[in-house]
């Protein structure tokens, strides 16, 4: 647990100073000076370790350490657990209704090119929303691109069930990619990230920007807001077919 500046100095520097002035100040250690001298100092201490352990016990002092969220699967077999082959099926699903064209698509397209986006390092190069034949939103694809080499790149796909709520995540970095894996409440139960054949635990939490939105309803109305890149003359909805062949 680390304190900021500002905590620090309250905790160590002003409050015990104020105590320690208050006791120099009082009517009965005026008349013993000795005393006073000597308790100076250890209430000054005292203060500041006994404030320093109430802050860091209660919770008070922000953490610049990452806590690693704790997950109910474990690497040694987590294809197979229940929570992800459960997920994997609704992803299987979403796949095939739009490998099958049966499910319909909406895709926006951006000039990265364009003279309001190059201020942005990653600009926006494309938004796809694919909506099931009883016409719920089913996955939300993002792609964005660097400005600098126009060569990185990441996509973000967001997958929900039925009932309009995102259970996995896909987030493919060329080199890398994290898998994300999230019950039916819109909790991540799992998430993995693989570099080349060797998959790593990862640290995404409940409330971190990979999985956001969280409901197909804000997916379709984060779709529908304007951005500041202007649209692209291209409009024709494409998928990524080597996508298709990868599992959850």
């Amino acid at each position: 647990m680390h304190l900021s500046l500002l905590a620090a100095f309250v905790t160590l520097v002003v409050i015990p100073a104020i105590a320690t002035t208050m006791l120099w100040r009082s009517p009965v250690l005026r008349r013993h000076r000795v005393a006073r001298w000597l308790l100076a100092p250890c209430i000054y201490i005292g203060v500041a370790a006994f404030n320093l352990f109430v802050v860091t016990n209660l919770g008070l002092a922000p953490s610049d350490i990452p806590i690693r969220p704790q997950y109910s699967v474990r690497i040694e077999d987590w294809k197979n657990h229940p929570d992800v082959k459960e997920v994997r099926m609704i992803y299987d699903e979403i796949r095939n209704g739009i490998k099958n064209n049966k499910f319909k698509s909406k895709l926006k397209k951006f000039n990265i090119n364009s003279e309001i986006c190059s201020s942005s390092p990653y600009p926006l190069k494309e938004k796809l929303l694919v909506s099931d034949t009883e016409n719920r939103i089913r996955m939300y694809q993002v792609e964005q691109i660097s400005h600098r080499t126009y060569k990185e790149s990441f996509t973000v796909e967001r997958y929900y069930d039925s009932s309009g709520m995102l259970r996995f995540v896909f987030v493919d970095r060329n080199s890398s990619n994290v898998r994300i894996y999230l019950n039916s409440v819109g909790k991540i139960v799992w998430s993995v990230d693989q570099y080349n054949n060797t998959f790593t635990v990862g640290d995404t939490g409940d409330e971190d920007w990979e999985v956001t939105p969280k409901s197909a309803d804000d997916a379709k109305m984060e779709f529908m807001e304007q951005e500041s890149c202007p649209p692209s003359m291209s409009s024709n909805p494409t998928f990524k077919r080597d996508a298709l062949k990868r599992a959850p």
